[in-house]
């Protein structure tokens, strides 16, 4: 079951707001990096790895990313350290120490691969090439007419070590507080 979901966080108060502001089509590269940013940050703010305290999570990326250019700066919307590396693709071996496995554009067979050989242990997974999530990634990042969306997996989710909140669906109903008129 794939569910479709919208998230973005504000720069200046850091509560959730449309997607439409955070990562326009048409709107630079860098900007759609740091949309990608703020909503991997905000996945991980609604994940826990067991047995890990507050430390800091490493998100690997593999193959060609389009938007991961600003992940090291998902810290803020996380609420936690992170830091950022990238992998090579069809390396199993590569991703051991990654908390969170980014996957760019890589074959569908190669994300499969990516997603099996870290089955069983504690690894997040987010696909930026697969829109209809069917690489069996927990999420999957769409950028499409409406803005930067992300698609979410539950079976993958429901399957992997890591726990989501299930309060990561209310991401798109939280909008920032606006002043009275």
């Amino acid at each position: 079951m794939l569910l479709t979901i919208a998230l973005g966080v504000s720069p200046a108060s850091g509560a959730f707001l449309s997607t439409a502001d955070s990562a326009r089509v048409g709107a630079s590269a860098d900007d759609q990096a740091r949309g990608v940013a703020r909503m991997v940050g905000g996945i991980i703010s609604y994940s826990r790895w067991p047995g890990r305290g507050e430390d800091t999570i490493a998100i690997c990326t593999m193959g060609a990313t389009r938007y991961a250019a600003r992940l090291g700066e998902a810290d803020g919307a996380a609420g936690r350290p992170v830091s950022a590396r990238a992998i090579a693709p069809g390396s199993s071996a590569a991703a051991q120490g990654c908390d969170v496995l980014y996957l760019g554009g890589t074959t569908a067979t190669q994300q499969q691969r990516a997603i099996a050989a870290v089955h069983g242990q504690p690894v997040l997974s987010i696909a930026e090439d697969d829109p209809a999530c069917r690489s069996g990634a927990m999420f999957c990042v769409v950028l499409n007419g409406g803005g930067l969306t992300f698609r979410l997996n539950v079976d993958a989710i429901s399957r992997g070590t890591v726990r989501v909140d299930p309060r990561v669906l209310r991401l798109f109903d939280e909008t920032p507080e606006r002043p009275a008129a």
